[in-house]
């Protein structure tokens, strides 16, 4: 945000560790001067991530919108602390991480959603949620979570494949994919479909697989980037084509246009909307989870993985019970670990 767009925005950076949003806050800061964006950023620590917190917290800062990057799970886990439950999530899939990465989501969702908290425009702020959309965008919104969308995923895989092809921006390009399609699927026809004027390209796995090998947290280098240009779209009510994945709570990722503060889908010709959820809901399955209706179900992988270890979780979980899954899932993952 400190370099996206030459607004005003102020930006508030929520979370519990005051010391590492101070940080924060002092980097963007620095970045906002060079850049000579008027942009303003100030921490704002809070003791615990709960509902009633974050809602005391939204109250008070009336945001237009909430932006949330944090989770229980960390991605960068398996390389900077390996461990059998990091060999655990790797075999099963990363969607059996899926309680870990949704309870402050949902707790962030409700309090943004609460009557109280209202933007500076007397609307109830939009929510952008950075983990796991894919999968935990259609969890949150069983439970009745409005959420705009999330960012990364497909957002990452469309951007190498505007530069493989040298588009100047993604208005031709239509990318259907899914967190599952950031690594080559071991199935070359479950490779993520794309389209360019309307026809579809052949070979995605190629154009893909220079930014495939690309180190994951080099990803965030692009990641943060189309991060800060949706919020400044969303802010300003720009319009752009673009790709975003969990749009209005469906799994995985689509081509969609973001317009006036809102995000709707643009699908290829030929692809009905039906036909792009079912493909998506498929690569749900082959990350670890999957919703079906207000149950999330493991693939078949991730409960043969879990029945040994936590039986209780094996068969997956009605949505109403994310915080006893989560506390199941915290304790098997602190066995492993150790």
């Amino acid at each position: 945000m400190a370099t996206a767009n030459g607004a005003p925005f102020e930006v508030r950076v929520v979370a519990r560790d005051n010391a590492a949003i101070a940080e924060i806050c002092e980097v963007a800061a620095a970045r906002a001067a060079l850049a000579g964006s008027p942009a303003t950023f100030r921490p704002v620590p809070v003791p615990e991530f709960t509902e009633s917190v974050l809602y005391d917290t939204f109250r008070e800062l009336r945001p237009d919108g909430v932006f949330l990057c944090a989770s229980r799970q960390s991605p960068w886990e398996r390389t900077t602390d390996p461990s059998p439950w990091t060999e655990f999530v790797q075999h099963a899939g990363y969607g059996v991480t899926v309680p870990l990465q949704a309870q402050f989501a949902l707790a962030v969702g409700r309090a943004a959603d609460r009557p109280g908290v209202r933007g500076r425009d007397g609307r109830a702020p939009w929510f952008v949620n950075a983990c796991l959309p894919d999968i935990v965008n259609p969890l949150i919104a069983a439970l009745d979570v409005p959420v705009l969308c999330g960012i990364g995923n497909v957002a990452i895989l469309a951007a190498f494949l505007q530069a493989a092809v040298g588009a100047p921006d993604q208005t031709a390009l239509k990318l259907l994919a899914h967190h599952y399609h950031l690594h080559a699927p071991h199935d070359p026809a479950e490779e993520a479909p794309a389209w360019q004027d309307e026809t579809a390209l052949p070979d995605v796995g190629t154009l893909l697989a220079a930014g495939r090998r690309v180190e994951r947290r080099e990803l965030n280098q692009v990641t943060g980037l189309g991060a800060a240009t949706l919020i400044a779209d969303l802010l300003t009510g720009a319009e752009r084509a673009t790709h975003l994945p969990g749009p209005a709570g469906l799994p995985g990722g689509y081509p969609v246009l973001v317009r006036d503060g809102e995000v709707s889908l643009r699908l290829p010709a030929g692809l009905d909307r039906e036909t792009a959820i079912a493909a998506n809901h498929r690569a749900s399955i082959s990350d670890g989870a999957a919703l079906d209706g207000k149950h999330l179900s493991f693939s078949p992988a991730a409960s043969a993985a879990l029945r040994p270890l936590a039986p209780e979780l094996a068969d997956g979980f009605g949505v109403d019970r994310l915080d006893t899954a989560c506390e199941q899932l915290a304790g098997l993952r602190a066995r492993l670990r150790t």
